[in-house]
């Protein structure tokens, strides 16, 4: 591990430490079957149950796909600043950056929410790093990220510069050369050829040959177009806030709501009250 990323885990993992976090109350829960249980006693506590996923993937050969999302009461999810939806902590620590990446043997984004400087999509709080390690993940999940341009900082980029981490660069067919060029002599990352355009399930069933069993995707909205579109996610982790906020006009859906049920609906207390939380399974047509 480079000195750079021990202090950015050190900072990370800190900050979810010293986080208040108010949890949330169960408002509706059913029994929707083929389901992996997460817990322990801490997240129990804070989350009012089990945190579930589902068992098997949209499609064979993929892996199983949940999307991550938070917006606001208007139903925006883009932000210059992702806090301004009011998700609040318990979103961020329990759910974005916890419960939903537990079991992740990677996390997938797009290259916009990929593109700061310091990024790294991981478990931070060390009451959740020590729930993925007691189910034998590996410290951090894998990064995957999708690129059409592949305008990335892959000169700087953290996740670029991070030789204990595992990265996918998933892209077209015309620019798989101009990356796997800029990416010399980094053999941790593995440019992926999606075809021309970029087909979601060609992807995907890369990630599933390459042992990805378990994907969180966390954004932005196109990608989870792309991912809705071609029927490769079966969870939704969907936190709305109780304001109005964000770049108006921009579901996580793309316009077009999926067909989905609600497994579980929480409620935020607190300072977070007006905050739901659900999780939805996507309907198989």
């Amino acid at each position: 591990m480079t000195g750079r990323f021990e202090a950015y885990c050190q900072r990370k993992e800190q900050a979810a430490s010293a986080a208040a976090i108010p949890g949330y109350v169960t408002a509706e829960i059913r029994d929707c079957g083929g389901l992996v249980s997460l817990e322990n006693p801490w997240s129990r506590a804070l989350f009012d149950g089990v945190f579930y996923r589902s068992a098997v993937a949209a499609r064979p050969g993929t892996p199983s796909a949940s999307l991550v999302f938070v917006q606001s009461r208007d139903g925006n999810t883009v932000a210059s600043d992702p806090s301004v939806l009011g998700g609040g902590d318990t979103d961020l620590h329990l759910i974005y950056e916890g419960l939903s990446r537990v079991d992740a043997d990677a996390v997938l984004a797009g290259a916009a929410t990929a593109r700061g400087k310091d990024i790294v999509f991981s478990v931070w709080h060390p009451q959740l790093v020590a729930l993925r390690l007691a189910r034998g993940k590996p410290r951090h999940p894998a990064q995957v990220v999708v690129t059409v341009a592949g305008s990335l900082r892959f000169d700087e980029g953290l996740m670029f510069q991070e030789p204990s981490l595992r990265v996918f660069v998933i892209t077209r067919s015309g620019a798989v050369k101009t990356i796997q060029d800029r990416l010399a002599g980094k053999p941790w990352i593995e440019v992926i050829d999606a075809g021309e355009p970029v087909s979601f399930a060609c992807a995907m069933q890369q990630l599933g040959r390459r042992g990805i069993e378990v994907l969180s995707c966390v954004g932005g909205p196109r990608t989870a177009k792309g991912l809705l579109d071609e029927q490769l996610v079966r969870d939704i982790y969907l936190t709305t806030s109780g304001i109005d906020a964000g770049t108006p006009g921009t579901p996580y859906h793309g316009g077009q709501p999926p067909r989905v049920d609600r497994a579980v609906l929480k409620e935020g207390q607190g300072i977070e009250a007006g905050v739901r939380f659900e999780h939805l399974i996507v309907r198989q047509e």
